[in-house]
């Protein structure tokens, strides 16, 4: 799923709520001449939609942001978000250290007041699609597995240890403790009883999940399209092989 992609873009927000946003120029031949949209532009050679979206947004802001999540829409009119993919991160920007390298101006705008700008009709649905993604704390997810990495990697070089195969065993070990808690659910041990909730079981999941999503992004900047290309192929496929 990498292949059929033209551009790749990028909405950032700010923990305050407010979201990156560059003038286009007012010239013939552009998309949206003299409309505010988001960073982003076309492929180049080999890239994948991530390293497109990264590149851009550098180019374009002088923001190199490695965290970017991708963002699943419902597509607006003819616009084609499988083509044009988008992906999104919340970074502390500090206005003073953006770069304005295309277009007019780059400007931070309160989610809420793009819908009266001069904005893409397409851009200002994609907008309202990711408060409500921002609302219920859906690329947090991902902002959280990504602290992660960055906190276990910095351990692991600190005390020489190899991140990638000792995270693998992180997950193994929470495995068994899934195991151990569903035995204490079920009262299968004699001895213990009923010793665990399903609380406790679900508590115990969410850890596995956890490990393995780090585990996951100690292979890749880009784990959460590594994750939904894989479950997408799954969908394709009628199921898991």
């Amino acid at each position: 799923m990498t292949d059929d992609f033209t551009s790749g873009n990028a909405l950032i927000t700010t923990p305050d709520g407010k979201v990156l946003l560059h003038h286009r120029e007012d010239i013939e031949g552009i998309e949206w001449p003299n409309h505010w949209s988001y960073p982003g532009g076309m492929r180049e050679g080999e890239e994948s939609p991530y390293e497109t979206a990264r590149r851009e947004l550098r180019e374009e802001t002088g923001l190199d942001v490695e965290g970017l999540l991708p963002l699943d829409v419902v597509p607006f009119g003819d616009h084609d978000p499988v083509a044009k993919r988008l992906y999104h991160a919340v970074v502390d920007v500090d206005p003073a250290r953006l770069v304005c390298r295309e277009g007019q101006e780059l400007r931070l705008v309160p989610l809420a007041d793009v819908q009266a700008m001069h904005v893409p009709p397409h851009v200002k649905d994609y907008v309202r699609q990711l408060e409500g993604h921002l609302r219920v704390g859906k690329p947090r997810v991902w902002a959280v597995i990504d602290r992660l990495h960055g906190q276990l990697s910095t351990h692991c070089e600190a005390t020489g240890q190899p991140f990638l195969p000792m995270q693998v065993l992180k997950l193994q070990e929470e495995a068994g403790e899934v195991a151990q808690a569903l035995l204490g659910v079920l009262g299968s041990n004699p001895r213990k009883g009923y010793s665990h909730t399903m609380a406790d079981l679900q508590a115990e999941l969410c850890d596995v999940i956890a490990a393995g999503m780090v585990a996951l992004r100690a292979t890749t900047p880009d784990a959460a399209s590594v994750l939904s290309d894989h479950l997408a192929g799954w969908s394709a496929d009628g199921g898991e092989e």
